[in-house]
């Protein structure tokens, strides 16, 4: 059936270049076969979101908030569809014009959130907060830490300032203290949709691997248990500020000052975070899944 050419990259989906014809057949089959049954929960009815361009994880929060909600997914342009999310897996957004195409009746989730690299992140939350985390490594005397600017490279390291010999493409952070206890740094993941829910994700890592991808532990907490009020508005202003809509902050909390700082921004979130309790994550995709509804989808 890939033999034509408007089907060489699958018939539901348009799946990676070079794909073999086996895995987009099972594809195919999977997606066609979960749109059946999810004709018969809906009452018969078909329910699409458009998620343009490319098709999301099955480890993604919204792969998860779609199943979910019974939505069929597809990564082809519709205008037969109850909503749809501008999804690449990339720092720099670009292929986001077939998306402003659709009818103004369909709201494009994260259509204008299109950069999240650090160095944007930071300069709107001086915007927001009043305080940066970037420093010219040069003149600064201290713990620095050195970062790529693009997202997800988990390549941070530390530095005593000041430094003369800067790396090109990457960025100057303060060092902040979220260390907790003797072994272990904290983070905040703050869940987005429209505006921040009403939890978040505490992540215990070892702090020997501080800016990489594992953790310890993951607790699931009520926001106000760890955000105060004002934080929380202000971190509403700052996801307004960089238009997004659908994602997640992480934020740290330095031990000294007591302030937080929004240190990475993902608009393609992964999730419940490693090591959450599979009861607390089901009911994180569950709140995740009902806000989307709420806020962007049509009945």
């Amino acid at each position: 059936m890939y033999f034509l050419a408007a089907y060489r990259r699958g018939i539901f989906n348009r799946y990676r270049k070079g794909m073999p014809a086996i895995e987009m057949t099972l594809k195919d089959l999977n997606h066609g076969f979960n749109a059946l049954m999810n004709y018969i929960k809906n009452g018969f009815q078909h329910k699409t979101l458009v998620v343009h361009p490319h098709y999301p994880s099955r480890g993604s929060t919204l792969y998860k908030a779609a199943r979910s909600l019974n939505l069929n997914i597809t990564n082809n342009i519709t205008s037969n569809c109850v909503g749809a999310v501008f999804w690449e897996y990339l720092t720099f957004w670009e292929e986001y014009h077939a998306l402003e195409k659709l009818p103004s009746s369909i709201e494009v989730v994260n259509l204008y959130s299109r950069d999240i690299s650090k160095v944007f992140v930071d300069e709107a939350f001086h915007q927001v907060f009043g305080y940066s985390t970037i420093i010219d490594p040069k003149t600064y005397f201290g713990k620095i830490v050195q970062k790529s600017d693009v997202n997800a490279a988990h390549d941070g390291a530390i530095l005593e300032g000041p430094i003369q010999d800067t790396k090109e493409g990457s960025i100057y952070q303060v060092l902040i203290d979220n260390s907790y206890g003797e072994n272990l740094v904290l983070d905040i993941r703050v869940p987005v949709v429209g505006k921040t829910l009403d939890f978040v994700y505490l992540k215990y890592r070892d702090i020997s691997e501080r800016f990489k991808n594992t953790t310890v532990k993951t607790e699931k907490k009520p926001i106000r248990e760890v955000l105060s009020d004002e934080e929380i508005d202000l971190l509403d202003q700052f996801a307004e500020t960089i238009e997004l809509d659908f994602g997640e902050f992480d934020v740290l909390r330095d031990n000294d000052s007591k302030k937080i700082y929004v240190v990475d921004v993902n608009n393609t979130p992964q999730g419940p975070p490693a090591s959450t309790p599979k009861q607390d994550g089901k009911e994180a995709i569950l709140t995740i899944a009902h806000q989307l509804e709420s806020a962007y989808l049509s009945a």
